[in-house]
């Protein structure tokens, strides 16, 4: 089952129409976190993680407003791709956009969206491109990579910063510049398999073989790898490393161990 009210002549429309929806709601997303930044509700830091660990997940499921058709996931990359995009543009100082730089910048500083924000983006453009939940051979062949790596990348790096900030002490370490913690590096790892599950538990609704019960154990496996791998990362890049990392070890269970990973990446 896929989401298509107007039926199979006008898939395009409809996805045109779904890539809508999901931007105004990302958007909004963005628009509340300013607000409450601007009203002092919360720290610009907490606001800017907030960011980080909704907007991915909440995009992913938004997919399933998609009619799940060859052409969705090109649809759908659209969305990311406006907003890498716009955080180039705000960056450079081209145009301005107080409720983005309020809701996703440390300091203040358009710049910084040019930075780990842009790389998250653009993390988003690659997963939805190649990792589209439903592949040309139809929903039948569903993946759920996406649910895993968005889970990474926005719930466990999300947390990991979050929870070492207010729990990690002074005792850091990392690697060209980073500073982590290993109260930081047990959010991340609780966080990845959090969000994660979550997904796969939302997303069974409409693909059965999205089994919990099936995956919880390479979602352990992947958070693991990812947890490590964002702990030794350099400073900026993790969106990066922790989207390779979790490529890779899937990649690695698809090819060597079906059993543990019974799907199949379809493009």
């Amino acid at each position: 089952m896929v989401f298509n009210p107007f039926g199979s002549n006008l898939v395009f429309v409809w996805d045109l129409i779904a890539t809508v929806i999901s931007i105004v709601i990302l958007l909004a997303i963005v628009q509340i976190n300013a607000f409450m930044q601007k009203k002092g509700k919360v720290s610009q830091i907490i606001t800017r993680k907030f960011v980080h660990i909704l907007a991915g997940p909440v995009f992913v499921v938004t997919w399933m407003l998609f009619s799940g058709e060859i052409v969705s996931h090109y649809i759908a990359v659209i969305v990311p791709l406006l907003f890498v995009l716009q955080f180039i543009t705000i960056g450079l100082g081209v145009i301005k956009n107080e409720s983005f730089v309020a809701s996703m910048s440390r300091s203040g500083d358009p710049r910084e969206l040019l930075q780990g924000t842009l790389y998250y983006s653009i993390v988003m453009v690659l997963m939805t491109f190649f990792w589209f939940y439903v592949p040309s051979t139809g929903i039948s062949n569903a993946n759920p990579t996406a649910l895993l790596i968005i889970g990474c990348v926005s719930g466990g790096d999300g947390f990991a910063d979050i929870i070492g900030r207010k729990f990690g002490g002074e005792k850091k370490f990392g690697i060209k510049g980073s500073e982590k913690t290993i109260i930081g590096s047990i959010g991340m790892l609780v966080g990845s398999i959090l969000v994660s599950s979550i997904l796969v538990l939302i997303f069974s609704i409409e693909v059965p073989q999205f089994d919990i019960l099936i995956l919880i154990l390479p979602i352990i496996v992947v958070s693991i790898v990812a947890t490590v791998v964002e702990a030794l990362s350099p400073k900026g890049i993790d969106n990066f490393t922790i989207f390779l990392a979790v490529i890779i070890v899937i990649l690695i269970l698809e090819l060597g161990f079906p059993g543990f990973w019974p799907y199949s990446f379809s493009f």
